[in-house]
């Protein structure tokens, strides 16, 4: 029996990818609407962006050891850190 060998990105590769996206666009969206938003509505956005880079973090540890995807972990510890900042940034100066 002959193994298969896929050649290229497979589809959950992709789609790490476009939720890594949507991640970064939802942080600047997110960015700009604090400040025109109440402070329950701003915090609540902000812990929602938080969990959801939590959840994204988790998932693609889980893709980076099983394959060698390590390169994906940068942008979304970064954007997670983000999201904290955003997040520290409500609660202390607004």
């Amino acid at each position: 029996m002959t193994r298969f060998q896929r050649n290229g990105p497979d589809g959950l590769q992709k789609y790490f990818l476009y939720l890594i996206i949507a991640d970064w666009l939802l942080l600047i969206l997110g960015g700009f609407l604090l400040s025109r938003v109440s402070f329950v509505y701003a915090a609540v956005i902000c812990i929602m962006l938080l969990l959801y880079n939590v959840l994204l973090v988790k998932l693609c540890f889980i893709r980076a050891r099983r394959a060698s995807d390590g390169y994906l972990l940068y942008p979304v510890v970064t954007a997670c850190l983000v999201a904290g900042g955003l997040l520290a940034w409500q609660f202390l100066f607004r």
